[in-house]
């Protein structure tokens, strides 16, 4: 059976090199727009959530303020960034013992009270030092306010998007090289026996195989399975729990549980990796893939038609 390429060390300092170049490109030339988008929209919110903390600090925000407030999720974010540090939806429910529901506050005064005090307990004195001395703030206090916080969500938002969208997008892009190649992509499932994974010539999206899931889990042409894993790595410290962690321990729970003449564990890279855990991990039975060549990906599927 056809097997995938095996890298010399030389060419995965090579290709490490050119991944780490597009990696730092891309942060480099990064627009701002993105930024900016996150800046505008939270920037009014918090102006109108600033002009009601005087309310909330004299326990005069009524329950139907609080729950038309929380109804809107831009409005809900920006309520949980008034904190030092921001706080998450989860602990604000646990401290405050609420659901923040809507329905829920327009019918229990006391919970709506929790939440706001809850919050002002743990409000940032440096951005609203106002608040503890009981007094309006003045334009220049107010403008600030409103600048760093709406900068804190937005740098937030961008540091989430920024760690999400390139697997999805290595996802996107090896399910869109598959359906190219002719394959076809079906229900996620639960593979515990070889059986139970798709047809040869079909995929499915993230999928539990085995004990562990896999990104996309693939059946060759030729009936072996090849649970894909798509690793983003920022640094090589990071790239060492990404592949030789995650992706190769992986690798080596799925040869062991399915054969190795059954499987072929892959892993999709993009970002900063060391060549030599790279090379570790290949020497374990994970195969090596680039998103920025995924060519080689698609010869390799290829050859399995033979």
């Amino acid at each position: 059976m056809s097997a995938p390429r095996r890298w010399t060390l030389a060419e995965l300092t090579r290709d490490s090199k050119r991944a780490r170049d597009i990696f730092r490109k891309e942060r480099l030339e990064e627009p701002l727009e993105l930024y900016g988008h996150f800046f505008e929209t939270f920037a009014p919110v918090f102006e109108r959530l600033i002009a009601s903390l005087p309310e909330m600090a004299s326990h005069e925000m009524s329950s139907e303020t609080l729950a038309s407030l929380v109804s809107d999720s831009d409005a809900r974010t920006a309520f949980r960034y008034l904190a030092a540090p921001p706080i998450s939806e989860d602990d604000l429910k646990t401290l405050a013992e609420s659901t923040l529901s809507a329905s829920a506050l327009r019918n229990d005064p006391d919970q709506s009270r929790r939440i706001c005090d809850t919050v002002l307990h743990i409000l940032d004195p440096h951005r609203f030092p106002w608040v503890r001395r009981r007094q309006d703030p003045d334009p220049h206090e107010k403008e600030r306010a409103i600048v760093a916080s709406a900068a804190l969500v937005a740098a937030k938002k961008v540091e989430t998007k920024r760690r999400i969208d390139p697997s999805k997008t290595q996802e996107t892009a090896v399910k869109e090289l598959l359906s190219g190649l002719g394959f076809e992509e079906v229900p996620r499932r639960e593979i515990a026996l070889p059986d139970a994974a798709p047809k040869p010539g079909c995929f499915c999206g993230e999928s539990k195989f085995g004990d562990t899931r896999a990104d996309i889990v693939v059946r060759l042409h030729d009936r072996r399975i090849m649970p894909v894993e798509c690793k983003v790595s920022n640094s090589e410290v990071n790239s060492f729990k990404r592949v030789n962690h995650e992706a190769a321990g992986k690798a080596r729970t799925w040869l062991k549980s399915f054969g190795h003449r059954a499987t072929v564990p892959a892993a999709v890279l993009t970002g900063v990796f060391k060549a030599g855990n790279l090379e570790t991990a290949q020497a374990e039975g994970l195969s090596l893939f680039w998103s920025h060549r995924l060519k080689d990906l698609a010869d390799f599927v290829e050859r399995t038609l033979g």
